[in-house]
């Protein structure tokens, strides 16, 4: 509004979380970035927000086909324009970008304490499965189990050694590591940045091009423009490709000043088919030639 010098005076902000208080009011025009973000109860709130406003526009770089069917079906919004990521690096929107799946087994060397029981990370890994395959036979809840197996994979010592050792190759480059847990952005010995961080300097000051290496979680996955940054390592992802492919964005933006950059992505996996599975998922918004395993 202020590039194009437009009087904001009639328009009404909002955050997703704040729409139940506006669903009385009537508008031209609503407009909902992210709206791949709306959680099931914010949809509730813009099914009502909708019956007396009918012009609605909603904004996502990141539509999962499952997320396109919902909002369908939640609330009648179809996709009416699609611009896409090869056509945009065609068209010199956004660079290219290479992705390199590092996988890793887990480790079986250094036993950890698992609620009073030492075992390595891979033993506990094969035992959260077993008794999961065994539960689902008999048709038994396992979602307290897989979320215990998931934070096998998000703490894993492997996942973590192997994203020091592309970090120390690259200590000149500026990269960005998105972790799942605190504890491990903070082992590796590097900038981080998460809820539990007693300050912003460091995060702002990296946004703005400053400093080599910085870790977050959850925050800084979207909505964030680093500047000067090629490189990323997602140390921890799940199956969700819209979580996964605003991680990546973080390091397509152009630059004017270099304009031959191509973006490096560095995912790091376990070599178990759960966690692969889960990547397969994961990737479903990009060109299958530019990803590589190794």
């Amino acid at each position: 509004f202020i590039t194009r010098e437009f009087n904001d005076g009639g328009v009404t902000y909002s955050t997703h979380l704040s729409l139940k208080n506006l669903v009385d009011n009537k508008y031209d025009i609503i407009v909902i970035d992210e709206i791949h973000l709306l959680s099931p109860a914010q949809i509730q709130v813009c099914k009502k927000l909708f019956k007396e406003n009918k012009v609605v526009l909603g904004l996502t770089g990141t539509l999962s086909s499952w997320t396109k069917r919902d909002l369908k079906s939640e609330l009648n919004l179809c996709v009416i324009a699609m611009y896409k990521i090869d056509q945009a690096i065609e068209e010199g929107v956004l660079p290219d970008y290479e992705i390199k799946v590092i996988k890793v087994p887990l480790d079986t060397k250094m036993e950890q304490d698992f609620k009073g029981k030492l075992r390595t990370e891979k033993k506990q890994f094969d035992n959260y499965t077993y008794v999961i395959k065994k539960l689902e036979e008999t048709g038994k809840n396992t979602m307290f189990l897989r979320l215990g197996r998931m934070v096998i994979i998000q703490n894993s010592l492997a996942k973590l050694q192997k994203t020091k050792e592309i970090l120390a190759k690259h200590p000149e480059d500026r990269i960005l590591v998105f972790c799942g847990l605190t504890s491990i952005a903070d082992k590796l010995g590097i900038s981080s940045h998460h809820s539990k961080s007693k300050n912003n300097e460091d995060f702002s000051n990296f946004v703005e091009g400053k400093g080599n290496h910085l870790a977050v979680v959850k925050i800084g996955n979207t909505g964030v423009t680093y500047k000067a940054l090629n490189r990323v390592i997602i140390n921890y992802f799940d199956g969700n490709s819209e979580n996964l492919a605003q991680k990546v964005n973080r390091c397509m933006s152009l630059e004017y000043n270099n304009p031959d950059k191509k973006a490096i992505i560095y995912i790091i996996s376990s070599n178990e088919e759960t966690e692969l599975a889960w990547l397969k998922k994961a990737l479903e918004f990009f060109d299958k030639s530019k990803i590589k395993y190794v």
